[in-house]
């Protein structure tokens, strides 16, 4: 059986599980190789040395950006005749999307920053003729500046262990929405519905937001509850505690690519969940899901969602048949198969 490493390159260094997208594209899928009897590992880029890569099949790269620290590695895989490979997880690889990226529309980075960002990014991706992508639409993407690369759609899915918290169950107290964004750039994500959430609000319902958010974003809206960060395991737990989560995107080029990994994590925990409407959310459709693309979609979905006897529903077959669908273990043969074809 193959030997697989994966290089991270995040700002948490060897602590690189704390980020999300290091996580799901990495951490759950060695993980799932070991169970099977292969040898795979993550491991910080700088990490990475002749001796490490003795006896390694394939190297799968994580968002890989142009740097010294990457240069340094590919040699090192070059000399050590290993297959390497490219894993991306968002539309960060071509300059032309550069105004379309959270970091610039939620004010964070300067454009000319972020298309320097995404030209290294790219710089970096011309190395590479495998690439790994969360979704259909980001493998459409890179084909166009890739058109004769080996490219293979390989969804986030839930970690093999994954064990959801216990759902108490429904009282008469107040209704509670939840919002977990990954990342501070999801602002305008979430101003495209704050009309919408403060009329819900307005009526008692609450809303428990977990993640980094800047204050100014939800600072008129009443019945907030802010945690600016939470374990994986908190996370899950604070999930599977609120009645119904929410997951708003901008409709543009980078969030059309994105995965519906908040959908996942939400139904498999036995939330349902409200979310904006593109390519993988639909491939992950199931009944504890609701897709909108509009506001006032989402202003009639929230309503009948929370007022019309919808989470009253018996949750627990649902939730086993998309932990089942959503586990790694359900997709790892994707996996496999892109090496068998790229060796």
């Amino acid at each position: 059986m193959a030997s697989v490493i994966y290089l991270t390159d995040t700002r948490y260094g060897q602590r690189a599980w704390q980020h999300p997208s290091a996580r799901h594209r990495c951490y759950h899928y060695a993980d799932a190789l070991l169970f099977q009897g292969a040898n795979a590992s993550v491991l910080p880029i700088d990490q990475v040395t002749g001796a490490v890569l003795k006896g390694v099949d394939h190297v799968i790269f994580h968002r890989p950006v142009l740097s010294k620290r990457f240069s340094r590695a590919i040699n090192y895989c070059r000399d050590a005749d290993v297959q390497i490979h490219a894993d991306y997880d968002d539309l960060i690889f071509n300059p032309d999307f550069a105004s379309y990226s959270p970091q610039h529309i939620s004010g964070g980075k300067d454009i000319v920053k972020v298309q320097q960002q995404f030209e290294s990014t790219h710089s970096a991706a011309q190395c590479f003729n495998s690439f790994l992508v969360s979704t259909a639409y980001l493998s459409d993407k890179l084909r166009a500046l890739f058109p004769a690369a080996a490219i293979t759609v390989l969804p986030n899915s839930l970690p093999r262990t994954f064990a959801a918290p216990g759902r108490s169950s429904r009282n008469s107290g107040k209704l509670t929405i939840g919002y977990f964004p990954g990342s501070r750039g999801h602002g305008e994500d979430f101003n495209s519905i704050s009309m919408v959430l403060r009329e819900v609000l307005r009526s008692g319902v609450k809303l428990l937001l977990v993640g980094r958010m800047n204050k100014q974003v939800y600072k008129d809206l009443p019945n907030v509850t802010h945690y600016p960060f939470a374990s994986y395991s908190d996370y899950l737990h604070l999930l599977s505690c609120v009645d119904v989560s929410i997951a708003p995107l901008l409709d543009n080029e980078f969030n059309r690519s994105k995965s519906a990994v908040k959908l996942i994590e939400s139904v498999s925990v036995g939330t349902p969940i409200v979310a904006s409407n593109n390519q993988d959310m639909l491939d992950h459709d199931n009944e504890l899901s609701w897709l909108v693309s509009s506001t006032q979609e989402w202003e009639e979905t929230l309503e009948n969602v929370l007022h019309k006897n919808t989470l009253d529903i018996n949750n627990e077959p649902i939730v086993g048949q998309v932990q089942q669908r959503f586990s790694v273990l359900n997709r790892l043969s994707i996996l496999h198969d892109h090496l068998r074809c790229v060796a």
